[in-house]
């Protein structure tokens, strides 16, 4: 101003006169003709004197004016012509020479000229802005708006200028720019905000930091709640920052960040105002975050580094400060909790915040009642957001904080297993507010529950989340797979299967979602949960019994549990409305059966027991269920004991099997030559290695005695449970035609040849005939020791035996004349021939005693034959067994059923005649020294029919 002056005192002051004089006329009778000349003398007037400042901006008003309405003229012609009119040259040479004045102006000293010149560009362009709104189609739309006014020569000059004059201040003050460019905004938005956001695109950080810091000295001047609600800047701060918020949403929140930080630190030099002014800040982000979602959404993104619980104890000591933007405690919480409900990121973030308030245990600077104080306000929050969610989703309304936290459903999940109570109290009402909304969320929570929960309070949750009003049990998509319980075993049963379909699958680790899952079912079958009176959990299994007995056939790892799950179900059941498909029944039928090779396999004692009895009541119920799986099961656990390599388990004699590591000659060979020219009757011996002699044999480990016993004992008791009789749906003793069923499959599975295998026994020189089929049966019976034992279990039911009368035929006629070939000496000598012969030969006098086939006194045979010679054996099982078993064909015909269902003969009614018993006789009498005892029971003191 100074320089100015001075440099006016030079000028002949008669000059500045007659240009003075010209521009008062020029300006009362202005015209398009006069306005170049006008232009000018007005720019001398400002550069020379600056008391005519007002007269010549006011003069600028009205030349902009009409450029900008000679542009939206131009532009309204073109719409109704189509043809765009010539520009008015004057226009743009004034603009042009008024434009490069004012730049010269503020280029040489900004300090006096840029906040005036800035100030005056701000309010005549929102006059413009104003006035032609609506002319011309002016779009709302900020972005079409902004294109359409920079088009204008006029309009972009002044754009220009102010951008200029910010520029120039840019390090040291740009305050008054700002305040001018809020003043103007409050006046004339929405129409000025095309300025608004134009200018904070050239200045980002400037503008952001320069309007919150404002807007901040403006807002801590107000005295009372009416006051802030009436602020007009705090709404154009809200404008200016909104229009920004598209392209520097992280420049606005750094700043709203850095503000509120700066408010924290107490500096003891601040004045009393900077002291109001952080007072003030809080209040004064959390309305303007109230006024903008899109500054509300750029706060809560990164909450977790904005706010902590340490910084909420600093921040309490000034909530007295606050109430008074607010007006009562009660409006500044419910502030609070509707800026929360309307957050729509960091949701999770907000409420993880509270929860750390709520659980506060150290504080900082904060005695026991304050942390009190703390806790019992953030779980008062809490429970007010949380009724307020719930309310809103009763009523069908968004919650822009539930579809935030919808967001993180993972996190919200371990909340579930949190050890706090509150977390957990949490967690569990969020899943059914979301899962309200989306009933995925219920299954993807429930699934986690059921893999990782291991406390009763964790899989309670299951419970509380199916059985909870909230959730809506008629939902099409589920309620037609039988609940939400359902789908959740319906996913994790088919993971579970494709883990075994695919090789680049991951791997499982489902232990613990089968340890739920079974106690889910006891909990449900010990009827002590009323939660569970609807009984989700068998209905789930039901709907999923074909995933669960196909995942049971496959699985290795957790095969026990599985089947404990199983066995539990009691399913299949006669009396139960629930019917499983065939191909369940076959399914869960013939994994049973493995599953008890695998328990037979399995070396604890425990273990093996149990899982021996889990699979006997599972194919228990099969069985009395279906035929059809009765007769899988008995046939497949025969053919797998007899013949599969599980049979070394029950005793069998392992075939004899060579080292697969060593090298064979014919696959050398095939190596070198694809071919190998054989003729067609040429043989390959392959039974050793040149150079090493003959191939070794590989000896499989041998099974304890004991453990064979014990294996044998368990299937004995497997088969009886498939052929278990039910009768008024109490189970009793073994059904005949199971029993019957078991004795044909003996038969089929043993017998080489259908034919002979009738019930009649044939003349003894028969067997001559059939001798090689009979010594394939008892080499059966020598390699496969079980065969004695389940031979001895169809004798217990005794009309069955009698269809293995093939085999038993076939036994004694391969004794006959082995004991003819024994020599008389063998027994002296201690021939291990003879002993294995005699026991053999009693195993099969005790069969046919056991299933009643010989009548006394020949049943008793086993008794007398350890005391005789080789030939009065051959005699006794010729004469005596053989002509008894050929004269008396074994018919289920020949017993009676009592009333307790047992088949039996009267041994006083069945004695037979002299003739089968006399070669007994006379061969017990002449060894009277060693068998009197025996013959007096046998022939001497026997009952007589009464």
């Amino acid at each position: 101003m100074i320089a100015e002056t001075a440099v006016v005192r030079d000028l002949p002051q008669q000059d500045l006169l007659n240009e003075l004089k010209a521009f008062i006329s020029g300006t009362r009778k202005f015209s398009r003709q006069n306005s170049l000349e006008l232009t000018k003398t007005a720019l001398v007037l400002l550069k020379k004197l600056p008391a005519c400042r007002g007269a010549v901006f006011e003069y600028f008003c009205k030349v902009f004016d009409a450029a900008a309405s000679n542009y939206i003229e131009s532009i309204e012609t073109e719409i109704k012509t189509g043809k765009l009119p010539e520009p008015i040259e004057t226009d743009e040479l004034i603009v042009s020479e008024i434009h490069a004045a004012l730049i010269y102006l503020i280029s040489e000293n900004s300090i006096a000229w840029a906040p005036t010149i800035s100030t005056w560009s701000l309010e005549l362009l929102g006059e413009i802005s104003t006035k032609y709104a609506g002319r011309a189609h002016i779009s709302t739309n900020l972005n079409e708006t902004l294109q359409l006014w920079m088009a204008c020569r006029g309009t972009r000059t002044l754009v220009d200028i102010n951008t200029k004059c910010l520029s120039s201040l840019i390090h040291s003050d740009t305050e008054a720019c700002i305040s001018a460019l809020l003043d103007t905004s409050v006046k004339h938005s929405p129409y000025f905000d095309w300025v608004v956001a134009h200018v904070g695109s050239c200045f980002p950080n400037t503008v952001i930091t320069r309007v919150l810091s404002v807007g901040l000295k403006d807002f801590s001047q107000n005295r009372s709640c009416d006051q802030v609600r009436s602020s007009p800047k705090l709404k154009s701060v809200v404008g200016i920052l909104g229009h920004l918020a598209g392209s520097h949403t992280k420049d606005i929140r750094q700043a709203i960040i850095e503000t509120f930080r700066l408010s924290l630190k107490e500096v003891f030099t601040d004045s009393d105002a900077i002291r109001l002014q952080k007072k003030a800040t809080v209040p004064y982000i959390l309305q303007l975050m109230y006024l903008s979602n899109t500054l509300l959404s750029s706060i809560c993104h990164d909450t977790r580094n904005i706010l902590t619980v340490d910084i909420i104890g600093k921040l309490r000591h000034f909530t007295d400060d606050w109430i008074k933007y607010f007006g009562t405690p009660e409006a500044l919480e419910e502030h609070i909790i509707s800026l929360i409900l309307q957050c729509q990121t960091g949701g999770i973030q907000i409420l993880n915040l509270i929860l750390s308030c709520a659980q506060i245990t150290k504080l900082k600077g904060c005695n026991e009642s304050a942390k009190t104080d703390i806790r019992e306000k953030a779980l008062e929050l809490l429970e007010n957001i949380l009724q307020e969610i719930e309310e809103s989703v009763r009523h069908g309304t968004a919650v822009d904080m539930l579809s935030s936290c919808a967001k993180n459903i993972s996190e919200i999940n371990e909340m579930l297993l949190s050890s706090n109570k509150i977390v957990q109290a949490v967690g569990y009402r969020l899943i059914l507010y979301l899962g309200r909304i989306n009933p995925a969320v219920l299954v993807r929570a429930i699934t986690f529950l059921m893999e990782y929960a291991k406390t009763p309070d964790q899989l309670g949750f299951v419970l509380k989340i199916i059985t909870s009003e909230l959730v809506d049990k008629t939902v099409p998509a589920y309620s037609e797979k039988g609940g939400h319980f359902s789908v959740v075993l319906e996913q994790i049963l088919s993971r579970n299967i494709q883990k075994y379909t695919q090789s680049n699958e991951e791997t499982l680790d489902l232990s613990q979602m089968w340890t739920n899952l079974l106690t889910l079912l006891e909990w449900e079958k010990s009827d002590k949960i009323s939660l569970l009176n609807c009984r989700f959990v068998s209905r789930a299994l039901e709907e999923n019994f074909i995933n669960l007995t196909s995942v049971f056939s496959s699985e290795v790892h957790h095969v026990h549990i599985i089947a404990d799950i199983l066995d539990k179900t009691g399913i299949p059941m006669v009396s139960s409305s629930y019917s499983p498909p065939i191909r369940v029944i076959l399914n869960l039928t013939q994994s049973a059966v493995n599953y008890f090779f695998a328990c037979c396999r399995a070396e604890g004692t425990s273990t093996k027991l149990r899982g021996c009895q889990r699979a006997g009541s599972i194919l228990k119920r099969l069985c009395i269920y279906s035929k059809v799986a009765k007769v899988l099961a008995l046939r497949e656990l025969l053919e797998k004991a007899l013949f599969c390599s599980e049979k070394v388990l029950f005793g069998a004699k392992n075939s004899t099997v060579h080292d697969s590591s060593e090298k064979m000659l014919l696959k050398q060979n095939k190596n070198i030559s694809k071919t190998i020219p054989l003729t067609k009757h040429s043989t390959v011996f392959n039974g050793g290695i040149i150079g090493l002699g003959k191939r070794k044999a590989f000896v499989a480990d041998v099974i304890p005695t004991d453990v064979i016993a014990a294996n044998i004992a368990e299937l004995i008791c497997v088969l009886k449970s498939c052929c278990t009789l039910m009768e008024e749906e109490k189970y009793s003793e073994m059904s005949l035609d199971s029993m019957t069923l078991l004795s044909l499959l003996l038969v089929q599975f043993v017998s080489p040849d259908v034919m002979y295998n009738g019930l009649p026994w044939p003349e003894e020189e028969f067997s001559k005939v059939t001798i090689e089929r009979d010594l394939f049966i008892r080499r059966k019976f020598t390699n496969t020791p079980l065969l004695w034992d389940l031979l001895s279990f169809v004798a217990v039911s005794r009309p069955a035996l009698c269809y293995c009368s093939v085999l038993i035929r076939a036994l004694t006629a391969t004794l006959i004349h082995q004991w003819k070939s024994m020599g008389d000496h063998s027994k002296e000598t201690g021939n291990e021939n003879y002993t294995v012969l005699l026991d053999t030969t009693i195993k099969v006098i005790d069969v046919m005693a056991l299933g009643q086939l010989l009548p006394p006194p020949l049943s008793n045979i086993r008794d007398v034959l350890p005391s005789l010679r080789c030939f009065e054996i051959v005699d006794i099982l010729r004469d005596c067994v053989w002509c008894y078993m050929r004269d008396h064909i074994p018919s289920p015909a020949l017993f009676i059923c009592d009333s307790n269902g047992v088949y039996w003969r009267d041994p006083i009614m069945s004695r037979p005649p002299e003739r089968y018993t006399n070669t007994l006789r006379i061969i017990m009498q002449r060894n009277m020294d060693t068998l009197g005892h025996l013959y007096s029971q046998m022939y001497i003191n026997i009952p007589h029919y009464e």
